[in-house]
């Protein structure tokens, strides 16, 4: 994953840093994060809830929810508009990013079984977010945007942490299943024209 996402680096730090230079669009990026956001903390609640509930998953729950407010909440300061719900017109790329995340979680249920799925599509989905989120803090402090995405990104570490830790440190599963999302994650972000470079890196 390491050798893949080095290729794809800059590209989508280029895509960021033009897209943070324009509030409109990057109200749109950001509303699309929080719905990532809100589909990952409603799949906990539906996966999970015939089984025993942990404090864990509880607060995994709870925080991926306060993640999707966080990017609702800054979208709409940055846009200067309301941005009720999720649709095409206020929304970056909203199809793509729902089938992004729906395959995703089909692809690797079907390779791990149900049982399993929560912690391995957590697991797979977080080192993407830190990823990206990385890049995406460093490219908000250059540009001065008042936007600190610090507190989130340790809580995804922790979350990395926890589900890694569940998944039993399986390293070839691992990279089998984020070979696979990186695939989705370049068709993704196909879908952002300033992005198309992406394409060009990982071919």
């Amino acid at each position: 994953m390491k050798d893949k996402n080095r290729s794809l680096e800059a590209p989508v730090r280029a895509f960021l840093e033009q897209l943070v230079r324009e509030p409109s669009r990057h109200a749109l990026f950001m509303n699309m994060l929080s719905m990532l956001e809100h589909m990952g903390s409603r799949k906990i609640m539906l996966s999970q809830m015939n089984r025993t509930l942990t404090e864990e998953t509880l607060s995994h729950l709870s925080e991926e929810a306060r993640h999707a407010y966080f990017f609702k909440r800054h979208a709409e300061r940055i846009g200067g508009v309301n941005l009720d719900g999720f649709t095409d017109d206020n929304t970056m790329c909203r199809v793509p990013a729902l089938m992004y995340f729906g395959r995703l979680d089909a692809g690797i249920t079907k390779e791990v079984g149900d049982e399993a799925a929560y912690p391995w599509v957590s697991l797979v989905i977080e080192l993407r977010a830190c990823w990206l989120y990385e890049i995406y803090q460093d490219v908000l402090e250059r540009s001065g945007v008042a936007l600190s995405l610090k507190a989130l990104l340790a809580e995804e570490d922790q979350h990395l942490a926890d589900m890694f830790a569940q998944c039993g440190g399986q390293y070839e599963m691992l990279r089998k299943l984020s070979a696979y999302e990186t695939g989705l994650f370049v068709n993704f972000w196909r879908w952002l024209d300033e992005a198309r470079p992406v394409l060009q890196a990982a071919e």
